[in-house]
């Protein structure tokens, strides 16, 4: 699935017991200028705050992430899909996803306020699986049967793991030593108080429709995936849906809210943006406008400024590190 992040290792990094950084190929994070951090420089937990005053609010297209995902709706209410049910989550109450579980967040009316906190396991248990992980994450995993588990605020444990996903949002935006390991406390708590109960609620079946454009959108977004350097036609992309042209198109701006070449431009974007990130050699800007499929430079730089706010030039002298900061980010990164 095209939102995938990917975990990144090589042979000294599993030797010495580290993950290295966590690389986003499409647009899973917020737009750089309200992002905590950069598109691909993270810290072990990311946590953010995510609302309707963002202008391009990108959760509401399926996707899936490498790691679990904690939301707590601070204000308004949201429905988050599934591929076959959703449910819905009121302010006050908190939900975890399970990691490469496909879902979208929708806002149900209004404005909303959310909470969002993205760890992966290994933080908790290592890289390597160990006799606490076997007793408490491999079950967890492997049950096809466990997709999310909510939180009710009224109700003792439910109050206790919403107010530690806060917790956690705060020790991570905090400067004070050691509150990294006080968040990563905090996820402790929240996985014995809350992550080995998995029983569902509130489910609510798709429709037949709704069952069937998830299931077109996933294999138009996996096609891009694999795809977008090439010159993409909406011919293509209809085939692989196995729809009509017209209908590809009404498919996207049902799921998506966009057209299918909206969403291309978007993902080559968020694509050039890990690229200029890492990018330690200063590679001119039409070659990666030609790597992400972009056949004018001109059209990339429009393109780009319009999607993250500022010029894959300004973008690069902001967000780009050379390669001893780097170095040293990854000596400390667990």
């Amino acid at each position: 699935m095209f939102m995938d992040k990917i975990l990144n290792y090589d042979n000294d990094t599993q030797k010495a017991g580290l993950i290295r950084s966590v690389h986003y190929l499409s647009p899973v994070e917020p737009l750089p200028e309200r992002s905590d951090y950069p598109l691909s420089l993270l810290t072990p937990i990311l946590a953010r705050h995510i609302s309707s005053d963002d202008a391009d609010f990108i959760e509401n297209i399926p996707h899936k992430h490498m790691e679990f995902e904690l939301i707590y709706v601070m204000e308004g209410s949201v429905t988050i899909q599934f591929d076959k049910s959703m449910i819905h989550v009121v302010a006050g109450d908190g939900v975890c996803i399970k990691r490469g579980i496909i879902h979208s967040i929708e806002s149900d009316e209004g404005k909303f306020k959310l909470e969002v906190v993205h760890f992966h396991h290994a933080i908790l248990f290592g890289p390597t699986i160990n006799i606490l992980g076997g007793r408490n994450l491999i079950g967890l995993i492997k049950n096809e049967d466990f997709v999310y588990v909510k939180f009710d605020h009224d109700t003792e444990d439910g109050n206790k793991v919403i107010d530690r996903i806060h917790n956690i949002y705060e020790q991570m935006h905090s400067s004070k030593a050691g509150s990294e390991l006080l968040a990563i406390g905090s996820l402790y708590e929240i996985w014995g108080l809350g992550l080995m109960n998995m029983t569902q609620v509130n489910e609510v079946p798709l429709t037949k429709q709704q069952s069937l454009d998830n299931w077109r959108i996933e294999q138009a977004t996996e096609y891009i995936a694999a795809h977008y350097t090439d010159d993409i036609l909406l011919s293509d992309i209809a085939k692989v849906c196995e729809v009509s042209e017209s209908e590809c198109c009404r498919t996207f701006k049902r799921c998506l809210k966009s057209s299918p070449i909206d969403y291309i431009n978007r993902y080559r974007v968020y694509a050039a943006a890990e690229i200029l990130t890492n990018d330690l050699h200063n590679t001119p800007m039409s070659d990666i406008a030609m790597m992400v499929g972009f056949n004018y430079a001109s059209y990339f730089n429009k393109t780009f400024k319009r999607y993250i706010g500022m010029t894959p030039m300004q973008y690069r002298k902001k967000f780009n590190k050379s390669a001893s900061i780097r170095k040293d980010q990854q000596e400390f990164r667990i």
